[in-house]
């Protein structure tokens, strides 16, 4: 069978495409998308065996050396990356190619669908905006040749990336066109589409009257095109606003439509929300016995479906259910399990942060591939509609001979004008490049750390919790307990990396605002040396206090509050058992001066000047063996100079360490009234 004659387009498998011709030549444009969107809806297929057949095609495609078969190829390569295997990076590799191939040979409807899936990429490694940049890009596209089914898919993908940050307006007017072309295109589903993401607009704003009629009109076409798995969906919605809207009644009854449909269906995650869904509403009736019947039904679905944030709200509601029924036992287990899992997921979420700043990051190198095609395209689209207007002038100029030399000396103007235009824009390209050359170096060396930091304590579990499985029998009390503790050292490295590492993360990202207010410094050292005395005592060291009993600045409190607590932690680190800490605070003038003083092991002048630096790496064990992340000091540099102030050190081998900061002083000493 030939690469031009294979086509996989099937309920069972993923591998939908047509080699040789465009999908939009072969198929109509409902096709297309259909063949678009079983990607994200249809996972039941093995993934490895995909990734197989897929590369098989793409190898064919090559060696028929059919360009427009290895463009398709390549997309669907990029599609099960992104779907099946998250694995983004190769995703997006897969989607340049295509994206490439689909521009040299002018293939703009299948150029579209590239830059969609490029959009769900940038939209899963968080990066809401550059996917509403690509969005707009295909919009932009497909107004060239105006296919409408393929708008109204673009639309409502604009109106939902619109919504989630927070342009509420701009994502209703996305839905409202859509709405007006509802008499044009054959999928009434994205109609229903539409509605539904209308409703949830109405609801958030709080008009409920308005969202209601909304989800009633999705529901009536979902109904009428026989469309089950959504019609359950805009029951349960339906449900969960007349339930906000009070009318616990109706509520029920919606909800128990919904699970009526879903047991028809099947689907373990969806059974699982109607059962909590009708278990609050039994719940708020104070009807225990039957909320607690159908919290555990949701509670069984939801573990079949390991649907964790099912399991959660049922824990929590059962809790809460045996406690009214004064069953103080369960509602203690149920409570026990509730923290447990919500720890979980909490830890999942802090992986997934951590996961979706270094997808950004891999986004970010790959952004400048799809700008140097963008640039690639736009300056072929140049160079075609420069020779058409040189045809003609040709035309012109044999016409009219006399006006020649003028034309001439026009473009010979307009040419030198055009370069000295480029000399400054080249010069400035350069001077980005150095910038953005120097940026990318430093966030190499900021990723290399953390790296080599998270694999030194992750090695350590592996390594005790190996012991501790294999060998359990053999060992003594204090054998374990020896572990315990160096696994205990191991887990407070980590979380101060982690939570270092966030605190940075949100402060490059402008998640974190430097609004300063007034507060006493006094307090909050003493707050920070409370805190802090029992990891001291451990090590047999005296903290003692140098300052007024109130002085007042005004300054970001919580950067100030993370600084202090990272350099008395320093301090308690490279100080030996018995050892004093001592720390001081004075007012100079206009500004404050804090300093934590050890005598500790201190440090060399070529050490002392690699400290407060993310491009080198600079991490040595404490007095008691603790491990350094290498990243507090830039943290507590990256905050002070935040606040308007300067950090700075001071050192000696074997007598000890300063380390200081000063911020602005705004404030007068005054009495202790509290």
């Amino acid at each position: 069978m030939s690469s031009q004659t294979i086509i996989f387009f099937g309920a069972v498998t993923l591998l939908a495409f047509c080699y040789g011709h465009s999908p939009a030549q072969q198929q109509t444009t409902q096709q297309t998308i259909q063949w678009y969107e079983r990607f994200f809806r249809d996972k039941q297929t093995s993934a490895e065996n995909d990734l197989k057949q897929a590369v098989a095609d793409l190898d064919e495609a090559v060696d028929a050396h059919d360009a427009t078969a290895e463009a398709m190829a390549s997309k669907t390569l990029g599609l099960i990356h992104l779907t099946r295997t998250h694995d983004y990076e190769k995703a997006m590799d897969f989607f340049i190619r295509s994206l490439s191939i689909e521009d040299s040979l002018s293939l703009k409807q299948d150029q579209v669908y590239t830059y969609l899936a490029m959009a769900h990429v940038f939209e899963e490694a968080g990066d809401p905006y550059k996917s509403l940049e690509l969005l707009e890009q295909a919009h932009a596209l497909n107004d060239q040749f105006r296919d409408v089914d393929l708008l109204v898919l673009i639309l409502n993908k604009l109106g939902e990336t619109n919504a989630s940050i927070g342009r509420i307006d701009a994502a209703f007017e996305n839905y409202e066109t859509v709405l007006s072309y509802k008499d044009d295109v054959e999928d009434a589903r994205h109609e229903a589409a539409a509605l539904l993401n209308i409703a949830h607009l109405y609801t958030d704003q709080g008009k409920y009257e308005k969202a209601l009629e909304t989800h009633k009109e999705a529901l009536r076409i979902r109904r009428e095109i026989r469309d089950k798995k959504n019609e359950a969906l805009s029951l349960n919605d339906i449900g969960e606003l007349y339930r906000l809207m009070k009318n616990e009644e109706k509520a029920l009854a919606n909800h128990v439509v919904a699970l009526e449909i879903r047991q028809a269906l099947g689907d373990k995650r969806d059974l699982a929300e109607s059962f909590n869904n009708i278990g609050v509403l039994y719940f708020q009736q104070k009807n225990f016995e039957r909320s607690i019947a159908n919290l555990l039904l949701g509670l069984a679905a939801a573990r079949d479906a390991q649907a964790r944030e099912q399991i959660r709200r049922s824990y929590d509601y059962l809790s809460q259910c045996y406690s009214a029924l004064g069953d103080y036992q369960k509602a203690l287990a149920y409570k026990d399990d509730f923290v447990l899992i919500n720890d979980f997921i909490q830890n999942e979420k802090t992986e997934q942060r951590l996961l979706a700043t270094q997808n950004r990051y891999v986004m970010d190198q790959k952004q400048s591939q799809i700008e140097r095609l963008d640039a690639i395209r736009a300056e072929r689209e140049k160079e075609l509609q420069a020779q058409k207007q040189f045809r003609n002038f040709l035309v012109a100029l044999i016409a009219l001979a006399a006006v020649i030399v003028l034309l001439t000396l026009y473009l010979y103007i307009v040419k030198r004008r055009s370069n000295k235009v480029l000399q400054v824009a080249n010069a400035r390209v350069q001077q980005q490049n150095l910038q953005l050359q120097e940026l990318n170096a430093t966030k190499d060396k900021f990723f290399s750390i953390i790296s080599h930091d998270l694999k030194g304590p992750l090695n350590s579990f592996t390594s005790f919790s190996g012991l501790l499985i294999n060998h359990t029998d053999s060992l003594s009390k204090d054998e374990i307990k020896m572990l315990a503790k160096d696994l205990d050292k191991s887990l407070k490295n980590l979380f101060a990396l982690l939570e270092n590492l966030l605190e940075w993360s949100r402060s490059q990202t402008g998640s974190i605002e430097f609004k300063p207010e007034r507060f006493d410094l006094p307090a909050l050292l003493q707050q920070n040396k409370e805190l802090l005395q029992a990891q001291a005592q451990n090590k047999k060291i005296t903290l003692e206090s140098q300052y007024a009993d109130a002085l007042t600045i005004n300054a970001h409190r919580h950067s100030v509050n993370t600084v202090v607590r990272n350099l008395i932690s320093n301090a308690i680190k490279f100080t030996p058992e018995g050892g004093t800490i001592v720390l001081g605070m004075k007012q100079s003038d206009d500004k404050v001066i804090v300093s934590i003083r050890d005598n500790g092991v201190g440090m060399p002048p070529e050490v002392v000047q690699k400290l407060f630096r993310i491009d080198t790496k600079y991490s040595t064990k404490g007095t008691a063996d603790e491990k350094g992340t290498g990243l507090g000091l830039i943290l507590c540099k990256e905050f002070i100079e935040k606040n308007g102030g300067r950090i700075w050190v001071e050192s000696e081998v074997g007598k000890g360490s300063v380390f200081s900061f000063a911020l602005p002083y705004v404030g007068e000493y005054a009495a202790v009234t509290q």
